[in-house]
């Protein structure tokens, strides 16, 4: 369990900062003996209170932001992400997360090389509804790579400066892995002795995580996001398809 822990305290580092402690923790659980689904949702469960602390470092970015709609989005999205992976096998959805991971990492690439930028005002379009409303139910299915995903978005759609985009990314993570919890405890899929280590480790690494965040250069960050994502997709390459 202390080696377990010590995967989790970098996982939620890693999820403050760019996303993607799933990948961390996953083959953490898989390794003691937990089912690939019931560590999904394990992981998933236990995420939750270090996106809390990381957000909560962050909550200021938004300011007077669409708090009710990417409450809505993300708690939707999250509920019936988590919804779908308890009536389905996640292991077949495991070929999928590389390619998913190096699309969204070569979209956020994209935008960050746009003339037009990737920054802009913090206000919720019409067609952001749908696009985050499907990065929250990823979060709720299975979240590796999440933070990657939601700043690929979040860029794509100009919604606020660098910071403010990692504020939302945080804050529909939080809600995404927050609606899981009711599911998945229902559902019977979480260990909750491994949860509450990982739960720890994810809290402090959050709030590690946040007090960084706000002193790395944007664009350093964000090359880093890609960069980060890569090599995971990369790692999954090589670990579902060898």
């Amino acid at each position: 369990m202390l080696e377990l822990s010590g995967w989790a305290l970098l996982a939620g580092l890693v999820n403050a900062l760019a996303g993607g402690g799933l990948f961390f923790t996953l083959p953490a659980l898989l390794a003691i003996g937990v089912p690939s689904t019931g560590a999904v949702a394990t992981a998933s469960v236990a995420s939750w209170p270090g996106y809390l602390s990381a957000f909560w470092g962050m909550r200021r970015q938004l300011g007077s932001g669409p708090w009710l709609a990417l409450t809505i989005v993300g708690l939707s999205g999250g509920g019936l992400g988590a919804l779908t992976l308890v009536q389905f096998n996640a292991d077949s959805f495991n070929y999928l997360v590389p390619w998913l991971l190096l699309g969204v990492c070569l979209l956020y690439a994209r935008q960050l090389l746009s003339r037009s930028g990737f920054e802009g005002k913090l206000v919720m379009r019409r067609r952001a509804w749908p696009l985050l409303l499907g990065g929250s139910f990823y979060g709720g299915f299975f979240g590796g790579g999440l933070g990657v995903l939601l700043m690929a978005l979040t860029g794509q759609l100009r919604m606020g400066s660098s910071l403010q985009q990692h504020a939302i990314k945080l804050y529909l993570s939080m809600l995404a892995s927050g609606a899981t919890i009711l599911v998945y405890s229902l559902s019977g899929l979480v260990y909750w002795p491994a949860c509450l280590v990982l739960a720890l480790g994810y809290l402090v690494g959050g709030k590690l995580g946040a007090r960084v965040l706000v002193w790395i250069r944007p664009q350093l960050l964000a090359w880093s996001i890609v960069a980060f994502g890569i090599g995971l997709s990369g790692y999954y390459f090589v670990r579902f398809y060898w």
